[in-house]
């Protein structure tokens, strides 16, 4: 269900959200959202991504752009039991390459975060990997 609520912006930025909402929506301590900005339409989007008790990682990859690729990275991790939470995927123009951005749930994953990333860099069409622990 959809609300509308105009708030006053404190200060430096901030805004407060009425109570009754913020819990509906899930916005607590150490929840984690993903905060869309577009400055040329003035917008914000924002989307819960975790609730607290996870542990996050932000994973950036260069890849060849063919088919199946998706399939391998997504595969590795389930295997690892890292939860993808978020992705996205976009072509990197006359490269014939792609970046894909993907935030994932690590919490229960038996590996540690360097044995992730040589698993994943052991995927041919991957050229370059990035990963970020989300505090």
């Amino acid at each position: 269900m959809r609300h509308y609520e105009i708030v006053r912006i404190k200060e430096n930025g901030k805004i407060e959200i009425p109570l009754e909402f913020a819990y509906e929506i899930g916005l607590v301590k150490d929840s984690y959202f993903l905060i869309e900005i577009d400055t040329d339409l003035k917008e914000i989007h924002i989307e819960r991504v975790a609730l607290p008790g996870k542990k996050l990682v932000e994973i950036e990859l260069v890849v060849e752009d063919k088919p199946g690729v998706l399939a391998k990275i997504s595969g590795t991790l389930g295997r690892n039991k890292a939860n993808i939470l978020f992705s996205e995927a976009e072509e990197l123009e006359g490269l014939g390459l792609a970046a894909i951005v993907a935030v994932v749930d690590v919490s229960g994953m038996k590996i540690d975060l360097e044995e992730l990333k040589r698993e994943l860099s052991e995927i041919e069409e991957v050229k370059e990997i990035t990963l970020k622990v989300l505090e």
